[in-house]
Parts: structure tokens; sequence; C-alpha cells
């Protein structure tokens, strides 16, 4: 209803503006025009009442300008001359006057055929009674008057050009009419044609505007390397639509990123408008085809239409023909089929589809089974969120692990572990929060935040600490900054040790090696975290130049079940012994796990069995410290 509501605020908008533009270009081409006739009409009578001095001749104006008598026959002559000059010249009337005793007497005029017929003829001496008191001064001006006046011959626009006879030095006048109803006819005929002009050029810009609203809509909407409607199209079919439940499936191209990748994405596109035509070819009148993206597209359908139909004509997809054969290419579908409400078809059937290329389907459609996952999606919009919210308002904090050294029973370190402090209060360990950090590329800001809680924390004791950080916080320049500075100012930089998981390490070796490098120099110690997860190779830690090891927890809890677990720890025991490394082991949960660790001669332990993660710390006065 509001959106009516604006189409309609537009259009009468849009009216308004043409009637407001209307009124000004007719009020423009009226002064211009009528500025352009008066021009034409001044000059027109100019001349016309000039040539009557030249039409009538110097024997008849000595003749008149003496008081002499003019005959009929040389009269009628000259006012047949007169009239045929002012009918050729297009004005009413054109004359000539003199003043006597202050009155005014026509001295010779043109007629009109009206005249004649009514037996107005103006004859030689005959009184002009209607003459007004500018006609009358016009007799002693030097320059033409202009006058716009009504008489019994009608309503006229004059000039009056004064003469002085050179012999008597008496002043005659020169006069032409033409009548102010031409001049506004003319003046109605220009506005006329302004209005209908104006209204035309609207008319076309309407019709122009229409035509390329539409043309932009059509290729909006269009796919144009395939030819076929895209996702505008189909999220407007899907608002607009009166069917409120329909059926949609989303078909997902495996090999489309390849093809691009290898063949170019003109290739690519010939192969999704090949798989768009194999479908429109078989599929029934009421479906529709769109491409929703790269290597997706749509199939939509009424909900009437059987769930099995949709299915097969996707299932019986013959993947071992190829879809080109210049050059040669196969391709294999997954899909996802979802029926309901219209708003959630497509958020629906991409999940479903989703699911079919990790489980590796071709179909699989959306149930009761999937709103799991849709929740799970959900979910992780929402703790995005709150990730967000926990970082804005300080909910990002540390809590703290000892590590404990059972030879002394003494804590020798604390690893700083990140934990989120929920609105409500909750308290979220890593795994729940983690991946959001990842997906958000927010990895750097989580390390940032720690660690200068950290060095807020233990700035002003002795106490030995360590914090996880990733390879991707070593690639970040402004993150090797931000240590660098804090480093700077830090009273004890060797009590401080960096936890680098090893698979990460090695797979950006350079780059890690060069950071190693450069927080050793500052006195900071850095050990291999998650040691034994991966494909280990103590080599590859050698290369590095750690100062110690912390084997995987996942191995730990495995020591007391599986003997070969313990003779790897054992040997790594020994190893790291020989090479004066420390050896830390992670996630000892009980006492069984304690005694097999220090049978192997691991005797650096952290886990549950001693102390959980906490807020607080212990004071320097009940800890036994490394340094």
């Amino acid at each position: 209803m509001l959106k009516g509501r604006v189409k309609v605020s537009w259009l009468v908008a849009g009216f308004a503006l043409f009637l407001v533009s209307l009124v000004v270009y007719i009020y423009y081409t009226y002064h211009t025009t009528r500025a352009e006739i008066m021009e034409s009409v001044d000059a027109r009578l100019l001349n016309a009442a000039a040539s009557v001095k030249h039409i009538l001749g110097d024997d008849y104006l000595n003749t008149m300008n003496q008081n002499g008598q003019i005959n009929f026959f040389d009269y009628e002559v000259k006012s047949r001359q007169l009239s045929e000059f002012a009918q050729a010249l297009d004005v009413a009337y054109v004359y000539a006057m003199i003043l006597k005793n202050n009155r005014v007497y026509f001295t010779a005029s043109s007629y009109t055929q009206d005249d004649m017929n009514n037996g107005k003829i103006t004859q030689y001496l005959d009184i002009y009674p209607e003459a007004t008191d500018l006609n009358i001064s016009a007799f002693y001006s030097t320059e033409p008057v202009f006058e716009v006046s009504a008489d019994q011959w009608g309503h006229f626009k004059t000039i009056f050009i004064p003469f002085v006879d050179d012999k008597t030095g008496k002043t005659y006048l020169t006069g032409a009419d033409i009548t102010i109803l031409d001049l506004n006819q003319k003046l109605s005929e220009s506005v006329s044609k302004a209005a209908a002009m104006a209204s035309f050029f609207f008319f076309i810009a309407i019709l122009v505007a229409a035509i390329y609203v539409y043309l932009l809509k059509r290729s909006l909407a269009t796919d144009s390397s395939t030819g076929f409607e895209n996702h505008i199209a189909l999220e407007y079919l899907l608002k607009k639509s009166n069917s409120h439940h329909m059926q949609l499936a989303v078909v997902w191209v495996n090999e489309i990123e390849d093809i691009n990748s290898f063949y170019g994405t003109e290739i690519g596109d010939k192969v999704m408008k090949n798989l768009l035509t194999h479908f429109k070819s078989r599929c029934y009148a009421n479906c529709h085809l769109y491409r929703l993206a790269t290597n997706k597209l749509v199939l939509l359908s009424p909900k009437e239409t059987p769930y099995e139909e949709l299915n097969d004509l996707i299932e019986t997809y013959n993947a071992n023909t190829p879809l080109l054969t210049d050059p040669f290419i196969y391709i294999t579908l997954c899909a996802g089929i979802a029926t309901g409400n219209k708003s959630l078809l497509l958020e629906n059937a991409h999940i479903a589809a989703l699911q079919a290329k990790q489980g590796r389907h071709t179909v699989i459609n959306y149930s009761k089974a999937l709103h799991d996952v849709k929740t799970q999606y959900q979910y992780n919009v929402e703790m995005a969120k709150e990730v967000h919210d926990a970082f804005d308002n300080n909910r990002i904090v540390p809590y703290f692990q000892p590590i404990i050294d059972t030879k002394t029973n003494q804590i020798v370190q604390y690893e700083c572990l990140a934990r989120m402090v929920t609105a409500s209060g909750e308290i979220l360990k890593p795994d729940a929060f983690l991946n959001v950090v990842t997906r958000s590329r927010m990895d750097g800001l989580l390390t940032r935040t720690i660690f200068s809680q950290c060095i807020s924390r233990f700035r002003k004791t002795n106490i030995c600490w360590s914090l996880n950080i990733t390879a991707q916080d070593m690639l970040d320049p402004s993150l090797n900054e931000f240590i660098t500075n804090e480093l700077k100012r830090y009273p004890h930089p060797s009590n401080i040790t960096l936890e680098l998981i090893e698979t990460q390490a090695i797979a950006n070796y350079s780059e890690v090696k060069a950071f190693i490098s450069m927080v050793k120099s500052k006195g900071v110690k850095v050990i291999i975290d998650d040691f034994g997860s991966g494909y280990s190779n103590i080599s590859n830690v050698l290369k590095l130049e750690v100062d110690g090891i912390k084997l995987d927890g996942g191995l730990i809890k495995q020591i007391i079940h599986d003997n070969d677990i313990y003779l790897f720890i054992e040997h790594i025991a020994a190893f790291a012994n020989q090479l004066d490394l420390l050896l830390i082991a992670e996630s000892v949960e009980n006492a069984a796990i304690v005694n097999a660790l220090e049978k192997a001669n691991v005797t650096l332990m952290q886990g549950n069995h001693f102390a959980q993660p906490a807020p607080q710390f212990a004071t320097p006065e009940n800890a036994d410290l490394i340094s």
C-alpha cells in the first residue's frame, strides 16, 4: 500500500512539474513571440506610413498643404492606390492628415471592402472626430509616434509620422493602422503552437522514458551471457507473485569454476547456456528458469507441480553425455529442492543444495531434517553480532591456566586463553566463538585485545606467561608493529612465550621464520603448539629455531591406552632434553596421565587435573617462577 502511494505521489509530482514547465514555456513563448510580432508590426507600420508620402506625390501634397482643393478623380485614384498598398503590405489603413484649428482632417485614406459595402469611405478633408491628444501632439513631434486606440473603424495600433512642408512650413501626418485583433490572433496561434509543441515533446519524453525504463529493467533482469533471466528477475517474480506457495530448485554445476579457470569464462557461460536450454526443452510450460550465479541456476514451478517431476528432471540429466563438444566438456550436478512459502524458498533450496554438494548427492529435498542446518546458520549470524558487541564493549577477556613443573610441584608459567563474556554474563570458551572470529577476519583483533590485557596484567610482576598466535597474525604488518611497540615498553620480555601451531608454521615457513627471529631478538620465547596433531616432523621444528614444544592434547589423552603413542612421546622427550628444548604436555586430565608422562620424562604439564582456566592467577609469592 505504501509503495502504491509513493508511485501515485511520483506521478502527481511529475504531472505538476509538466504543468509548471508548460506554463513557463508558454509564458516565455508568448512574450518572445509578442516582442517579435510587435517589432515586425512596428517596422511594417513605419514602412507603410513613410511610403504614403511617396504614393501621394509632391503635387498632391503641395496642393493639400496650401489648402487647395483636390478634385474627386485625383482623390479617388490616390485612395485606390493607398488601398492596394495597404492590402499588399497587410495593414488595415494608410492615410494622411492635417491639423486645422486644433482639429484633425483626413487628406487621403485607404479603404477596405467592408468600408465600401457600408458606405464608410473617407473623403477629402473629412474630420477625424476620434482624434486623441496623442494624435494631435504628433503634429508637434519630430519623431514617429505610436498609439493604440479604438474608433468607429476598429481597435488599432497606429503610427503617425510628422512631415513639414518646405514651402509652406506646415506639418502634416502620414499614418498607418494595423488591427489589434490580427495581433492577438497571431499571439493566440503562437501560444497554441507552443502548447501543442510542449505537449508533443512531453509525450515523446514520456514514451522514450517508458521505453528506456522497460529496456533497463529487461537488461538488469537478464543474464547477458546466456540470455536467460537472472536473480533480479527471480526476486521480482517471487515478490510480485500472487502465489504464496511455490516449488523451487537450486541446481549447482560442480565443475564450472574449474572450467572457467582452465578454458575461460566464455566457455563456462556456454556451458550454463546449454544447460539452461537443456532444461527449458524438457520443462513443463509453467516452469521458469533463471541463472542465479556463475555456477547456479534455478527452476521455479507452482506448488501443484509434483515433486517427482522436478526431481526427475534433474536426476535424469546424463552426466556421461558432453554438454559441449568443442571442447568436450562433461559436467555433474547437485541440487536442492524446497517447497512452501515463497519468502523462504530460495534460502531453503540453497541450504539443501549445499548439503547435496557436501554429501555428494544429486538432489536433496529441504525438509525438517535440514532445519537444524538453517538454525546453525542463524546461530552463526547471531553469534557474529554478539562477537562484534563483545569487542566493542570490552567483553573479550583472558583466563589463565597454570603450567606445573611436577618435579617441584610449582607453577612455572600461565597460558592466557581467550574467553567471551556474553551480554547475559555467560562465559564462552573459544570453541563457541572462534569460528566466527576467523570467518569475520577478526583474528588480529582478538590477538591484539588479549595481548594488550596480558601486558597490562603482568607488567608489574615477574610472572611468565604465554599466548597463542596464528600464522595469519604473523603475516599482518600492523599487528607485527603493534607487538614490537608493546615489547619495547615491557620490562621483562623474556617472561613472554608465544605459542604457534605447527601446521601453520610450516605452511608459511619463510614469513614465520622472520617473525620468530624478530621476537626472539627482543627476548621473547617461541614454542610450537599442538605438536603431533598432524604430520609432525622434528626437523621442521628445528629449522624454525624455537624454544620448545607443546604436545597435542589428543596424544596426551591416549598415552595410557596406546603404547605406540607412549613410545612416541618418550622419544620426543628424550630428543627435547638432548636439544635443551622445553617440552610441555597439555590436556592433562587425571593422575594416570600424570604418571605416564612422568614415566616418559615429561615434567611440564597443563590441564584441568591441576587447575581450570580462571580469570585470576597466583601472585609471585605463591608461585615458583622460571625466568
